[in-house]
């Protein structure tokens, strides 16, 4: 018999949460750790700090990709949808991640892969918006010039909401790739960021890393790719947001590569941490790559991984692998679940099971994957995890 996982809420303090990398707060700080402090005038720790905590910890950010929780395809007719219910379901599966260590979600303005073209949910289109209605999709929280939708903002609002009261971060992913064509012009996707960005300023909402683009180096980016070709200049234009503010503050920004995890010089001198996805290479190649960024003076931080999209154990072995690897070597994992939570229907909660076998039925063996990446994370990250193990 399997042993069951305990859902037992991780006690912890019921903070705001601002969060920096070292390299944003400056030289007296640890330039490739991540920090946090429970306000304004409060002092800066490194992640992970407290003596719920294992010391090997410290510093990192452990984290799942949870790019559909704000989703909402304008065009989905197929099946019913409520994108509100989704993000409460979102919400609700949050202190059950955070008792597993996870410290940061990562989120999507213009929504993820779902997976449509896989024919399993009663859905064959593909996922890009130039397609139009019947074959593409349409998600975007933002209107062709750049403006914010009501709506997708409410959510995002009560979705960082809920993860500050738990001393949570988010990922904050702006422009995504068969999306950005949404934009009636390259004004638009600059208005877009400027908008974007003051809406977090005026709310506050310190607990937010800024991921300016979704895998800026991947095929699919309209307006003769003008996003993946004007970083910079995105970047500067969300920095400038908090200099025309007079904030006293800043969110960390950087932008997302794909699973080759190439990240150029010129990109990682004008970032406050790196960001990369690791889908599709092997533990070992990950390991190769990582060793690339050795001189890189910013923090590395992984926020999208998978080892297979089958809930296979080998898959298992690759993805614990994956997570151990970038624990140690880098200053976190994050772990895409594929089947549960970014293909459409999302399920955010895993099941009790936490023993993966072949012969398991699908959707068995699917949840008990999840809870079983969680429970690893869980072993890296705390001193007492919820299964009892320690790693």
């Amino acid at each position: 018999m399997a042993a069951l996982c305990a859902a037992a809420v991780f006690p912890f303090p019921l903070l705001a949460i601002e969060a920096a990398s070292g390299f944003l707060l400056g030289p007296k700080y640890d330039q490739r750790a991540m920090y946090v402090r429970s306000g304004p005038g409060e002092e800066w720790r490194k992640t992970y700090s407290g003596p719920e905590y294992r010391r090997q910890a410290q510093g990192k950010l452990m984290n799942l990709r949870l790019a559909q929780g704000l989703f909402h395809d304008e065009w989905l007719t197929e099946q019913p949808f409520d994108p509100g219910k989704n993000t409460d379901g979102l919400i609700a599966a949050l202190d059950f991640y955070r008792s597993h260590g996870v410290l940061m979600i990562n989120v999507s303005m213009q929504g993820g892969n779902p997976g449509y073209d896989e024919k399993v949910n009663g859905i064959t289109r593909q996922r890009a918006f130039h397609l139009g209605p019947g074959a593409g999709a349409s998600v975007s929280g933002f209107r062709p010039d750049g403006s914010l939708k009501p709506e997708w903002m409410d959510r995002l609002h009560r979705l960082l909401r809920a993860a500050n009261d738990r001393g949570m971060i988010v990922n904050l992913m702006y422009f995504y790739q068969g999306q950005d064509e949404q934009f009636d012009s390259t004004e638009a996707i600059l208005a877009a960021a400027a908008n974007l960005t003051d809406w977090l300023i005026d709310r506050n909402f310190r607990n937010v890393i800024v991921d300016i683009a979704n895998e800026w180096d991947v095929r699919g980016w309209d307006h003769d790719n003008y996003i993946p070709n004007n970083l910079v200049r995105l970047g500067d234009a969300i920095r400038e947001r908090f200099q025309k503010k007079r904030t006293d503050w800043a969110l960390p920004v950087g932008a997302s590569s794909d699973g080759r995890m190439l990240y150029p010089d010129s990109l990682m001198k004008n970032v406050d941490l790196v960001l990369v996805h690791g889908n599709g290479l092997k533990p070992e190649q990950k390991g190769r790559r990582l060793a690339d960024f050795r001189n890189f003076d910013r923090p590395i931080l992984m926020t999208e991984d998978d080892n297979g999209r089958a809930s296979t154990e080998a898959h298992l072995a690759l993805d614990l692998a994956s997570c151990d690897l970038l624990f140690e070597r880098a200053q976190g994992w994050g772990y895409m679940p594929w089947v549960q939570a970014q293909r459409f229907p999302f399920r955010w909660l895993p099941g009790a099971e936490n023993q993966v076998r072949d012969d398991m039925p699908a959707a068995e063996r699917d949840m008990a994957y999840f809870h079983a990446v969680l429970d690893r994370i869980a072993e890296l990250v705390l001193n007492k995890p919820p299964c009892g193990k320690k790693k």
